[in-house]
């Protein structure tokens, strides 16, 4: 079976371009959740209370941290193989056109 794909090198560069934008948008934000929760002026305040909420807040926060931290370097990475597929793509393509030249 036999298809054809078309696909817009340049297109593809920009989506990983902007993709790379969204995970570094994310993995600022990700340090900033991280340092208002786990900083000097802890959203929790420094009486009992808070100090107990803030043992089972951290080992959860912790977790979830680690989750969006994944995820921040996976779309970081998506966004590094879009923009290199794209090369690619238009290595090849400008390879085959000049073959085509060099027999005509």
């Amino acid at each position: 079976m036999s298809e054809r794909i078309r696909l817009d090198p340049e297109a593809v560069a920009s989506s990983g371009r902007a993709l790379a934008g969204i995970a570094q948008r994310m993995a600022d934000d990700v340090a900033v959740l991280e340092t208002t929760v786990a900083g000097p002026g802890n959203p929790w305040g420094g009486d009992e209370s808070g100090g107990v909420f803030a043992v089972a807040y951290q080992a959860v926060l912790g977790h979830a941290l680690q989750a969006l931290g994944s995820h921040v370097q996976q779309m970081g990475e998506a966004a590094l193989t879009l923009t290199e597929q794209a090369r690619a793509v238009a290595a090849t393509d400008a390879s085959a056109a000049a073959a085509l030249r060099a027999e005509s």
